[in-house]
């Protein structure tokens, strides 16, 4: 493309190169979105991983549960723990007198409060976009911590990985643990 040889040429030029330059802010938009989207997905997926360790879920970090079939009680997947992670019964766990680790440390076993399953029993529900029957994970957080009172977040997300889309089935905040 030679330089424009005339004003007409010229501002057509300067339109089309400003086409150029918007399309790539919205790609870059896009992008931006589809990155923040991606990261949120592989943070609820770490936490789904190592949670069931924290000895104060939620209290340090964003905490990820796989719930049962029922969406009432938190479960551990028997498919994602690493080979060899022991899982305490609760008579292991009494005979040893164990309590939570010190302030902030992770169990270094699967607790005997969190049931061990496979994954094909886990909760789902109906993905909004999809309409397919995804996982449902419970997000936990201490989202205020101040002498005057806390404030606490559960909230249950359907996991679709194939929109790369959680969203959120229920929310509930309350000053007191859940």
């Amino acid at each position: 493309m030679s330089f424009p040889a005339n004003v007409e040429t010229l501002l057509a030029t300067i339109a089309t190169r400003q086409g150029f330059a918007q399309l790539a802010v919205d790609e870059a938009v896009c992008l931006e979105q589809e990155r923040g989207q991606n990261q949120v997905i592989v943070d609820i997926l770490n936490g789904l991983l190592d949670s069931w360790a924290y000895s104060d879920p939620g209290k340090y970090q964003d905490a990820y549960f796989f719930l049962d079939a029922s969406l009432l009680r938190r479960v551990v997947v028997r498919e994602f723990l690493t080979e060899g992670t022991k899982v305490y019964t609760r008579q292991e766990w009494n005979e040893r007198g164990l309590t939570a680790p010190s302030h902030g440390a992770n169990y270094d076993a699967v607790p005997y409060r969190y049931p061990l399953v496979n994954l094909g029993v886990i909760g789902k529900s109906e993905c909004p976009k999809c309409k397919t029957a995804q996982p449902v994970v419970e997000h936990y957080a201490q989202t205020y911590d101040s002498p005057e009172g806390d404030e606490w977040l559960r909230e249950y997300l359907v996991l679709c990985l194939d929109c790369n889309l959680p969203t959120v089935l229920k929310s509930e905040t309350s000053t007191h643990r859940f």
